[in-house]
């Protein structure tokens, strides 16, 4: 590729010739480094997200002088399209921008009429995309794919993901008008727009973050995933470049191989397999898999080892990931992928995994054949946490929360939350009122127990986010009940907590829950939603004298919005201890990020503040 301003060579080849169906005599490495190569390069994200020249050159100066194998443009991929229909987008100097939906774009069948489809040679930033990829043609002769939001993650920005689900269980028939029209008025025409501008283009990768196991159950995914993506083919040409290839979950699958099969009918031209999922199943197994098909394979090193290993965590990985993935007749059919470098990757840690990658492909292999991955392996990163949100997909363990001794009305209450009944639960939490029960013992023994239950079940990697969502909405629909009895009976609050679900993050579960017995102890709880600011905690924490501050988390992705609101915190001199949890969340990242507490679940949530207030257990 000599005669381009930037030349990626050899290892270029190797990758193009893999995605054409060939063989490679190297090993090529992808990443996503975007957000890392705008910090490396001292650039703003005002300007590097907005300026397409200076968004190529600045992530091609990096990713030249570091010695990558294949140019990286991944930009803010899940907000284009969003935009694009109206959604309001939040701007960092230092972070990838991201869709600021706290207002719903489509709510219902008139919001969906009243839609207007996108010209993506005109609208928001899809001109932007398009320009940076012909920039990019330019600089280097690499026609580098498009990205593109997947049909069910786009419905979820702009529907909000909850509301999506939710949807998906009452009104399935506006779910697939949506999709229709994603498909059909957004993406397709988004995608053929690019083909058109950019020369020799065929290939259109799908982000599909939400569309994964275990934010989706495998029935949500063929019925609301699966028939999009394949019309999104079909009307962008039926080749096999037209695909999704970030799906991760694979550890979550009833049968990994028969989500295998799905993956590769979705991405035709190889099967990825990324971190967490990956070191969890074992680099063995999927690469004999790959082997009875005859496809290429790739394995993603996890972002949390790329951001928090050290040199030889991060070598070990990347040799092990190399040597499995390039064993065998088909072998060389397999490129490595580094998950992402954010903007708070060390500079080091991005030349750790550059070094052994070069390292490898020179023979220099002190880990030759060790395998740390699969069932029995414990990845460094995880090691002392909690692990991929929150569940371990080891298998069930006994639930403590289940009592059999407890009155018939408490188990039916509980069974009313189990089976995700919200008409049922209050009507039975009312009838406990009329038969005299307390209303503390209600929530006590009727309605925090089952939410316990899930969470076991969710963290065995038996119910998912969804099956979540439903059995929350049934509580809640019970709490509905006791709330005005409980705040109305209470004596002099023991102190006040202010509560928030981090900026990003759309997801109130654990707070809510966190929030409803922080006030049945006694306390004061002002809840600030989701989506939450740290100037909007800071103001309010001011103005209502508060105690405690809890943030919530759900996704790995807003964990840096926690990480930065504790330091805006304490950049203000509010010395108020601040507490955090979340299904992502561990110990040591609490730890990290300098929390004054970590709360696993709600109850622990509720001692931690009886604690920093003084009050006795």
């Amino acid at each position: 590729m000599s005669g381009y301003e930037y030349d990626f060579g050899r290892e270029l080849a190797g990758y193009k010739a893999i995605m054409d169906g060939g063989r490679s005599d190297i090993i090529p490495v992808t990443t996503q480094m975007a957000e890392f190569c705008m910090a490396h390069g001292g650039l703003n994200g005002h300007d590097f997200f907005r300026d397409p020249e200076l968004f190529v050159r600045g992530s091609l100066d990096v990713q030249r002088d570091m010695g990558f194998h294949v140019p990286d443009m991944v930009w803010d991929v899940y907000s284009v399209e969003a935009e694009a229909l109206g959604g309001k987008m939040a701007w960092f100097d230092t972070l990838y921008p991201a869709l600021d939906n706290t207002e719903v774009i489509i709510a219902n069948e008139k919001d969906l009429l009243r839609a207007k489809a996108p010209d993506p040679l005109k609208t928001a930033r899809m001109p932007w995309v398009l320009e940076v990829l012909q920039i990019c043609h330019e600089l280097t002769g690499y026609t580098h794919p498009i990205h593109y939001c997947s049909p069910i993650n786009l419905a979820a920005q702009v529907m909000q993901f909850e509301n999506l689900i939710l949807a998906m269980n009452e009104n399935p028939k506006f779910v697939h008008k949506l999709l229709d029209f994603l498909v059909e008025e957004v993406l397709a025409p988004y995608i053929n727009a690019y083909f058109k501008v950019v020369p020799d283009a065929w290939i259109a990768n799908g982000k599909d973050a939400v569309g994964s196991l275990p934010f989706i159950t495998e029935d949500i995914l063929q019925e609301f995933s699966v028939p999009y993506l394949d019309k999104l083919r079909k009307l962008c040409g039926g080749g096999k470049g037209i695909r999704s290839d970030n799906w991760w979950g694979d550890s979550f699958a009833e049968n990994i191989e028969n989500y295998w099969d799905v993956k590769l009918h979705v991405t035709p031209q190889y099967l990825k397999i990324q971190d967490p999922d990956c070191f969890r199943v074992g680099t063995e197994r999927a690469r004999a898999y790959a082997d009875v098909r005859g496809c290429a394979l790739s394995f993603g090193v996890g972002t949390l080892l790329l951001q928090n290993g050290n040199k030889e965590q991060i070598t070990q990985r990347v040799h092990e990931y190399m040597e499995v993935g390039s064993r065998g007749e088909f072998g060389d059919k397999f490129f490595l992928y580094l998950c992402s470098f954010s903007a708070q990757t060390p500079a080091e840690n991005v030349r750790y995994a550059i070094d052994a990658v070069n390292d490898f492909n020179k023979g220099i292999r002190p880990y030759a054949g060790e395998v740390l991955s699969g069932p029995d392996g414990i990845a460094p990163e995880i090691a002392g946490g909690k692990g991929f949100m929150g569940i371990d997909a080891s298998g069930a363990k006994s639930s403590q929360f289940r009592d059999e001794n407890a009155q018939q009305i408490y188990k039916d209450i509980f069974e009313s939350v189990m089976d995700f009944d919200e008409e049922q639960c209050p009507e039975l939490v009312q009838k406990a009122l009329d038969m005299g029960c307390d209303p503390l013992a209600i929530l006590d023994e009727g309605l925090i127990p089952p939410m316990g239950e899930v969470g076991d079940l969710f963290a065995a990697g038996e119910l998912f986010v969804p099956e979540m969502l439903l059995a929350a909405r049934a509580m809640k629909a019970g709490l509905a009940v006791l709330k005005p009895i409980l705040t109305a009976t209470q004596s002099e609050s023991k102190g006040t907590v202010v509560l928030a679900t981090v900026f990003g993050d759309l997801h109130d579960i654990g707070k809510n829950l966190v929030g409803m017995m922080l006030e049945g102890a006694g306390f004061k709880v002002i809840d600030l939603g989701v989506n939450t600011k740290a100037e909007a905690v800071i103001e309010t924490a001011r103005e209502v004298n508060a105690d405690v501050i809890g943030l919530s988390a759900l996704l790995t992705t807003t964990m840096p919005f926690m990480q930065m609101s504790i330091k805006e915190i304490a950049d203000a001199g509010l010395d108020i201890p601040v507490i955090v949890g979340g299904a992502p969340v561990t110990e040591d990242f609490a730890n990290s990020i300098n929390a004054t507490g970590y709360g696993d679940n709600a109850p622990i949530a509720v001692n931690i503040c009886k604690k920093l207030i003084g009050v006795a257990q």
